[in-house]
């Protein structure tokens, strides 16, 4: 998952400046360079740009942090770059964090399709994965 391959696919841009309060749902790629007090439930991408914030839940199918979050995180990827700050718990199935992140919060990796872990019964030392 890259940055430039998810811009190409922004659909709706929240602008420097521009403050929403209330839940924002949309079913394509969203970009938050502003400001969003509510919870975003998103089909498609997020991406909170450095000088954008979010006060709320978020959940989408691949979220990247630059800037910062304050919520709940439910996504399948999720990056978290350099200058991401974020305070909530993250639930998610690829998880990426860059060397100066900052996050609190417990982290909840959800097993992929076909997985043959089973988090219910550890593997005992002489056992053969």
């Amino acid at each position: 998952m890259s940055v430039s391959a998810h811009t190409a696919n922004i659909n709706t841009l929240i602008g420097e400046g521009c403050q929403i309060k209330g839940d924002v749902s949309a079913k394509n790629s969203i970009k938050v360079e502003g400001y969003i007090q509510g919870n975003l439930s998103i089909d498609g991408s997020v991406i909170i740009g450095e000088k954008g914030v979010v006060q709320g839940d978020v959940r989408c199918a691949d979220l990247i942090v630059f800037g910062r979050l304050e919520g709940n995180i439910n996504a399948h990827q999720l990056q978290l770059k350099q200058t991401a700050q974020t305070q909530g718990n993250i639930e998610v199935q690829t998880l990426q964090i860059d060397p100066g992140a900052v996050y609190q919060g417990t982290i909840l990796m959800k097993a992929h399709a076909g997985s043959s872990i089973n988090p219910s019964k550890p593997p005992l030392d002489n056992e053969v994965a």
